[in-house]
């Protein structure tokens, strides 16, 4: 019974990681993905990851690793980097779920962490001289472009993940999807 639950979540992920490391490669242009400066945001990548984290705290840290190395070969560094945040968010989502969290307040307090984090690793990239902001951008409009475009982003995709996975439920293949509250 244990190997069939690693089985299972296992290849859950791997088809997640799949879907999203195409998201970004397929999805590359207006109004799906949305460049500013450095800061670029595709509309659905965050959705297997969010996904991933209604399903299992094992299927989120599985999908939400696989799809960061998916990026270090698709994206810039500092995009790249961006997307580890996505282990955090997932990680900790996944297990406030497991304590009875609903959707709504889950997704205001992991849009918060990872557009911190976003932010934190924009802050560090540009500080240090590992990357600079673009043409006519500040270090701290780039930090702020950043934590609000990747709240909003977080949202708008967690929004998508949330009626994804409530279709998968009425189906009976997914369970495990938090109510609102």
């Amino acid at each position: 019974m244990n190997n069939t639950i690693k089985t299972k979540d296992m290849v859950t992920s791997a088809l997640l990681i799949a879907i999203g490391i195409l998201i970004p490669m397929i999805f590359t242009g207006f109004p799906f993905r949305i460049v500013v400066g450095p800061y670029s945001a595709t509309l659905m990548a965050h959705v297997p990851v969010i996904i991933a984290m209604f399903i299992s705290p094992v299927t989120a840290i599985f999908t939400a690793v696989g799809t960061t190395i998916g990026f270090f070969f698709t994206a810039p560094v500092i995009v790249a980097v961006r997307a580890a945040s996505h282990i955090v968010f997932a990680i900790m989502g996944a297990y406030l779920l497991k304590k009875g969290m609903g959707a709504i307040p889950l997704c205001l307090l992991t849009g918060i962490v990872h557009a911190g984090i976003e932010a934190l690793i924009v802050l560090v990239f540009f500080t240090t001289g590992m990357s600079t902001p673009a043409e006519g951008y500040s270090v701290i409009s780039m930090v702020i472009i950043t934590a609000g475009g990747t709240f909003a982003h977080h949202c708008v995709d967690f929004i998508i993940a949330y009626i994804v996975a409530k279709a998968l439920a009425s189906a009976k293949l997914m369970s495990n999807v938090p109510e609102l509250i």
